[in-house]
Formats: C-alpha cells, structure tokens, sequence
C-alpha cells in the first residue's frame, strides 16, 4: 500500500496545534521504525506494524512562513501550484488577523482539496479558518473553547458542539491543541500494531484521553527500550 499523504497547510498559526499532531504521527511511523531499528533498538518486524506516512509542507511560495507569536520560521516542502495528491490535510489554529483576512490562494487551495482528499483535519482554530473558507456549512464541527460563541454567531450555517473533537464525514475537527493531538491519536486506532502502539506512547510520554476526556489505559503503554 503506498504512504498516507498529509499535507500540512503554512500560516502563523500556534505551533503545538500541528508540531502535536505530526509527533504523533512521526513516532509510530515506518520512517522513525526503520531508524530504530538501524540502531539496534527494535526488532526488525516492528517495522511493518508503523504507519507509513509522507508530509508534505505547504505554502503558495517557498518563502518562510513565521508561526503565530512564537517566531518559529518554517519552510514550506512545496507550493499549493505544485502540490502532489494528498490523501489528508491539516490547518492548525491562527488568530483573527488569519481567519479574518483569509488570502484568496489559500481559500482556492483549501476547497479544492477538500473535494479530493479523503480525510480533512483541523485542530483548534483551524475550524474556524476552514468555516470562513465555505467548508463547513452544513456540516458538524468543533474549535477552541473560547471562540464557540464567536464562530457561531460567525458561521451559524455549521452546527457548532462545544466538544473535544468532532467527526462528521472526512472532516474531523478538534478543539484545543491537547484535544488535536489526542484525536489524531484515536485516528491512528488499527493503523499500527500494538506493540509499536506502546512503544510510540512511550517514547513521548504520553497518555491519550478519549472524546469524553478519560485517560487511556492498557498494557500497550508498557514498553521498554
């Protein structure tokens, strides 16, 4: 099967909101998997058991793009003009100066793919960006708790839920950075094997909550290097 493609959509959004997400995803991944195991820290079959994903930065020129606040610069892979097929895409969360002042490029970008790709992700705020983009009319979603009283007094034509992620056809839409990170955890579910599950927790110290919020338990946290 070839490599789930995501691409990532650059603007000064928050970092955590995508950076949270992408680790996620990077740690139970083939490409990490195969490093490990060149250094002799996994077995070789753990391989096969990661997600095989590329990522794919994405901005309408090669210029650096600077994230919201924190002054991270970041380097697109390739523009929207040249983008390959995607499978996924990301917005992560900006604030109003974005969402308020959408560039006629990326709104082009953003509709048209997401009549192609098969899962549309947004964390935090980028619900709202993709609101005010035509996305979601119709459609269930979820943002930041801060902004809900904005945005649905913005975008009434959505049907806003003040919940930890919401899934409504291919897009899922989370609300805080901790709650993206979280759902794409539980996109990840049967897409990797239990051991690499473990592991993949493990090496970011990390506990997943569920929808509701619960901690996850289990014995596939339980991994040692």
């Amino acid at each position: 099967m070839a490599p789930f493609q995501l691409g990532v959509v650059l603007y000064n959004f928050q970092l955590l909101d995508v950076a949270g997400p992408v680790d996620v995803l990077v740690a139970g991944s083939k490409n990490m998997l195969s490093h490990l195991v060149e250094d002799g820290y996994v077995p070789k079959e753990f391989v096969d058991q990661g997600i095989d994903i590329d990522f794919h930065y994405l901005a309408p020129t090669m210029d650096t793009v600077i994230t919201l606040m924190n002054g991270f610069k970041l380097l697109p892979t390739t523009t929207f003009d040249k983008c390959p097929k995607l499978d996924g895409l990301l917005l992560g969360g900006p604030g109003p100066e974005f969402w308020n002042n959408i560039p006629d490029s990326y709104v082009k970008f953003m509709r048209q793919q997401a009549e192609e790709v098969e899962y549309f992700f947004t964390t935090c705020t980028g619900a709202i960006v993709a609101a005010k983009a035509g996305l979601l009319s119709g459609k269930r979603a979820t943002t930041n708790s801060e902004f809900l009283k904005y945005i649905k007094n913005e975008c009434p034509e959505t049907t806003w839920e003040d919940a930890r992620w919401v899934i409504d056809g291919k897009f899922w839409t989370a609300g805080g950075a901790f709650a993206g990170i979280d759902m794409f955890e539980h996109w990840l579910e049967g897409r990797r094997g239990a051991a690499v599950v473990g592991l993949s927790r493990s090496s970011l110290a990390y506990r997943p909550k569920d929808i509701n919020g619960k901690e996850l338990s289990g014995s596939d946290y339980d991994w040692v290097i």
